[in-house]
């Protein structure tokens, strides 16, 4: 599975409280869209004072992603930036295979 950072930026203060109202209700009933079968979050942090939401996760491809993601920009109109991103051992192996490259093309 790959990891993704997602940033999240709810268009206006109504969307906002219109939202979060659903939002505490989705927590209360455990949440379910945050882990299934090829998408699992890790953390979710929010700058409610700026209308900002920040997502880490991983899924299996982004299709797992949009599951998570798209009713809230469906229903609220909130803007997700999706990221690919690595985890430490990703970046390691990343920077081994460019250093291989470079030195093979001498």
């Amino acid at each position: 599975m790959a990891y993704y950072h997602v940033h999240g930026l709810i268009p206006d203060t109504f969307a906002q409280s219109e939202g979060y109202q659903l939002f505490e209700q989705y927590i209360a009933n455990g949440a379910p869209k945050d882990n299934f079968d090829g998408f699992e979050l890790i953390s979710r942090v929010h700058a409610p004072q700026t209308g900002e939401v920040f997502v880490t996760c991983k899924a299996e491809n982004h299709l797992k992603v949009a599951e998570h993601f798209a009713i809230w920009r469906a229903k609220f109109g909130v803007e997700w930036d999706v990221k690919p991103v690595f985890n430490d051992k990703e970046v390691i192996q990343r920077n081994k295979q460019v250093a291989e490259e470079i030195a093979a093309m001498g």
